[in-house]
């Protein structure tokens, strides 16, 4: 390849997808012990927050009092749909704001509190930094039972057909019965056939009963625990579904009060929500009056927004519009992360093509010169190796760096053509061969300078651009032929979902007894940390070392705000795809504001 091909608008190439929990009358040190079994906690290399001073020390600038009042607005994206039977769970975005889970990440242990977890990239898998929420706790009495004790004091909004009634344990058995076993909903989709709770019921007004085969009471813990929305049976008993947002009923922190496709999303403040701050736990959350939602799909246009303080925050920023903004408006306090990189993945499961071989895989990677990319491409700001695990706080206990991994992993990351064309030969394509990719549009520009280093080791890949639904549809079918370039998961590295046949993220179809044994082991034993540790810290060799995909830099992104945006550090998820969720915790200083404005 060519550098200066590197050097194609770059601008237009950083379009990367992303993916973008505290309780009234308990503290922190009673909150981190809630659930059963206890977990041991790892404490972070990283220097760890201890109060608000240390924050301020690193940046972040938060007051000592708590305000009320205000709105918060972001740039977000457009709802995909309301009801999370009808839809995948996480494109559902009204309920992260009007609903809540059992159990929720635990904001004490994020950057506002004791930072064992920096809440960019949700809880990875850790049950140990976990807390109640709609369940005050939960216990395990054996390995193939879940009790979740429903906290008392929680009340659905009041209006029909709900009427402001108490939340109970039903209403956990309705919606979570609902989730599990209607036809086409994300939860039964999302694990092994054999992983599907074989009951779910209220024991009594405030205990609810899940059984669960054993190997997978883990997963299914976290799945129905901390991604199951609650909400009261009646709103479906009266419409039928909740595909009409002005149907939901609120029990979170706001309520829906407003929604222009492809516009806004208005949120108001619930008078009733029922959570207290952790810190100052005489204040009744959340603090601000009201949530903005912009949808701004025009990347200039969102950089005026945040630029003339239209919005308090924005997310996934690239480097050199970060840099720029810094030099335009220096009092924007920023925070580095990572954006979920696409890889090229290839099918293994079919007999036909190349990429069964192994030898094949490893020399498509050593084809393309990934230094060169990181270097003259991202100017720097990305990583070789970014997958399974980032190198971040929150994946500490696993990450093995790139210089400590074994030799055949390492030579998957280093420029080497020449054995490139050996390893093709012994694979029996001396000659090289011909295949396609399917790419997203947006995505062709990058591609192409993928194709011209494969081109020199004779792989001609013929990249096929279509327009995003259809992309996505095919995306989420996996009825590619060949190859599909598609993110790399790395929010929860125990699901393994690139490397299970069944999950629809596994678009190179591989499969491995050794992989299943890891997965079954982690499912089972997620209440373990030193399994969790042990298992983790081998998975991520193996898997390298398997070139499922071609593994390509995990580019970094930025996260931007205003210093009137108070209480934040930069947080994006918490708990299990919660997206947001810092929302009922930040508060906004409208003086510091109209000060700033002048």
């Amino acid at each position: 390849m060519k550098k200066k091909l590197l050097f194609i608008s770059v601008s237009c190439l950083m379009m990367v997808s992303v993916i973008l929990a505290s309780c009234n009358d308990t503290t922190p040190e009673q909150s981190a012990k809630l659930g059963s079994p206890e977990t041991s906690t790892v404490s972070s290399s990283e220097t760890t927050i201890t109060d608000k001073e240390d924050i301020v020390a690193q940046g972040f600038r938060n007051p000592d009092e708590p305000k009320y009042g205000g709105t918060y607005t972001f740039i977000g994206r457009d709802l995909q749909g309301f009801d999370p039977a009808k839809y995948l769970t996480m494109d559902c975005g009204a309920m992260y704001f009007v609903s809540d889970y059992a159990v929720s990440g635990d904001w004490t242990k994020g950057p506002a509190g004791t930072n064992e977890i920096d809440w960019t990239s949700g809880f990875v898998g850790r049950y140990d930094v976990f807390k109640g929420a709609y369940a005050e706790s939960w216990e395990i009495p054996d390995m193939n039972t879940l009790i979740f004790h429903v906290r008392k004091g929680v009340y659905f909004e009041d209006k029909p057909p709900v009427n402001g009634r108490e939340m109970d344990a039903y209403d956990f058995e309705y919606s979570w019965n609902r989730a599990w076993f209607t036809e086409g909903a994300y939860h039964p989709m999302s694990v092994p056939a054999d992983a599907k709770p074989t009951s779910i019921k209220a024991l009594d007004k405030w205990t609810v009963e899940v059984k669960v085969p054993e190997v997978q009471i883990g997963i299914v813990w976290v799945v129905t625990g901390a991604m199951a929305w609650i909400y009261p049976h009646e709103v479906i008993d009266e419409y039928g579904d909740m595909t009409d947002w002005k149907n939901l009923v609120s029990s979170g922190p706001f309520t829906l009060t407003d929604y222009v496709s492809a516009s806004s999303i208005t949120y108001t403040r619930n008078p009733n929500y029922w959570e207290h701050d952790p810190f100052n736990p005489e204040n009744q959350l959340p603090y601000v009056d009201e949530v903005k939602s912009l949808i701004l799909t025009d990347t200039s246009t969102q950089l005026a927004a945040l630029r003339t303080g239209q919005v308090d925050k924005m997310s996934n920023i690239s480097w050199e519009d970060h840099d720029l903004l810094m030099t335009q408006c220096p009092e924007l306090q920023s925070r580095k992360a990572f954006v979920m990189t696409n890889f090229i993945w290839g099918r293994i499961d079919k007999e036909n093509l190349p990429f069964k071989d192994v030898k094949v895989r490893q020399a498509m990677n050593m084809a393309i010169n990934k230094q060169e990319i990181i270097d003259d491409y991202y100017n720097g700001n990305a990583v070789l190796l970014g997958w399974p695990f980032l190198p971040s706080q929150a994946f500490s206990r696993w990450y093995t760096p790139l210089e400590e991994m074994p030799q055949d992993v390492q030579d998957l990351f280093t420029y080497n053509p020449e054995r490139a064309k050996e390893l093709l030969t012994e694979a029996g394509y001396p000659d090289g061969f011909k295949t396609t990719v399917v790419c997203d549009a947006i995505d062709t520009d990058f591609l192409s300078i993928i194709k011209n280093y494969l081109d020199g080791v004779n792989i001609d890949m013929q990249i096929q651009s279509l327009e995003g639904s259809v992309f996505a549809s095919v995306l989420r079918g996996r009825t590619h032929e060949e190859m599909i370039y598609k993110f790399a998961s790395t929010d929860w590295p125990a699901r393994m979902r690139e490397c299970r046949i069944e999950h629809f993220d596994c678009h190179s179809f591989y499969d491995s007894p050794v992989t299943r044994e890891m997965y079954n082991s982690l499912s089972k034993n997620l209440f373990d940390s030193n399994i969790v540790d042990s298992v983790l810290k081998e998975y991520g060799p193996f898997i390298l070392k398997e070139a499922i995909g071609i593994y390509l830099p995990m580019a970094q992104k930025y996260i931007m705000w205003w210093p009137w945006l108070q209480n934040y550090q930069g947080e994006t998820v918490m708990g299990y795809s919660m997206a947001e969720y810092h929302a009922r915790y930040i508060w906004i200083d409208a003086d510091l504001k109209a000060s700033m404005s002048k």
